[in-house]
């Protein structure tokens, strides 16, 4: 059973039952998986349960501190249970602070990948942009894929959303596209000029706790499992647009019709797009012009006020 899924559905006024159904266990399990962290209670439980207090004070002051390293320490303090016990009360704990600690504000947050998927046969790259607060999400396919590509489906997001999130969170320690155009280590100079000119601050997500990478791939997967598999691919910009009308679909499916009653005020949240337009750092090869586009001037960039501030 997912406990993260679990908690930040109590956190949002789910009742038990209501949580049960959606995750598909019984009330039961899920009172215990909420009492106990991590699972079921383990035999022993009651010989740790005088020194919960202890355990979170030791991870308050030191959050990176290794179970083993917890456990000895509360055996010195008295405590008789098991290192297994100890262990997954650990990560229980953490968990519950993660889930605790990363609840956006609408328009704060919003996490941002890309991977390689194929479609009728065909091999793509699928970018998704997904709100934190409201859940919706933006997706794009694409055959090929370089740094204004990237740059580019994020401009579309934030026309999509009419808006531009806080903050966009990156996943780059799996992916060594995104590596390459987020940076190696901390933000290479075309996003960070791109960031500043729309005004949000790029992150990287903490690789080293495995629910927030799931969380960054949980969009990519289901689009990749739901909807590209057996897709009858005609042309990318059909599929795009259908891809957005069938992300749309499903938030008015069952539980998820919360995602439209929370995007207003995720847009509320959301920077207001500038004015002027972002140059291209690889500006495209162009024809050359006919007479009558050259003199309309017609032979310009790939979108309005592109070249603005040059």
């Amino acid at each position: 059973m997912d406990i993260a899924a679990a908690m930040a559905l109590t956190g949002e006024g789910y009742s038990r039952r209501r949580i049960a159904r959606i995750l598909g266990v019984s009330r039961n399990t899920l009172r215990k998986y909420l009492t106990h962290g991590d699972g079921p209670p383990a035999a022993g439980v009651g010989k740790l349960a005088g020194h919960f207090a202890a355990l979170s004070e030791m991870l308050a002051e030191k959050p990176a501190a290794r179970s083993m390293e917890l456990y000895r320490r509360l055996t010195v303090m008295g405590y008789s249970g098991s290192y297994d016990l100890v262990k997954r009360k650990v990560r229980a704990l953490r968990r519950q602070a993660a889930v605790a600690g990363t609840e956006p504000l609408p328009g704060a947050r919003a996490a941002a990948d890309m991977g390689r998927v194929t479609v009728a046969g065909r091999p793509m790259w699928l970018f998704t942009l997904a709100l934190e607060f409201s859940g919706r999400i933006y997706a794009e396919l694409s055959e090929r894929v370089d740094l204004d590509v990237f740059l580019d489906w994020h401009l579309s997001a934030f026309r999509y959303f009419q808006g531009v999130p806080a903050e966009i969170a990156y996943e780059k320690s799996r992916n060594r596209l995104v590596k390459a155009f987020v940076g190696g280590t901390g933000v290479n100079l075309p996003l960070a000029r791109f960031a500043a000119h729309f005004g949000f601050q790029p992150a990287v997500a903490r690789a080293f706790h495995p629910w927030e990478v799931g969380r960054l791939k949980r969009p990519l997967r289901m689009i990749d499992s739901l909807f590209l598999k057996g897709y009858p691919l005609i042309s990318v910009e059909g599929a795009n647009t259908a891809l957005l009308g069938w992300l749309l679909g499903r938030e008015g499916v069952g539980d998820r019709g919360a995602v439209k009653d929370r995007f207003p005020l995720e847009q509320a949240g959301l920077i207001p797009l500038p004015k002027a337009g972002f140059p291209r750092f690889r500006p495209k090869l162009q024809e050359r012009p006919t007479p009558q586009h050259a003199a309309a001037g017609s032979a310009g960039p790939d979108f309005p006020g592109a070249n603005s501030g040059k």
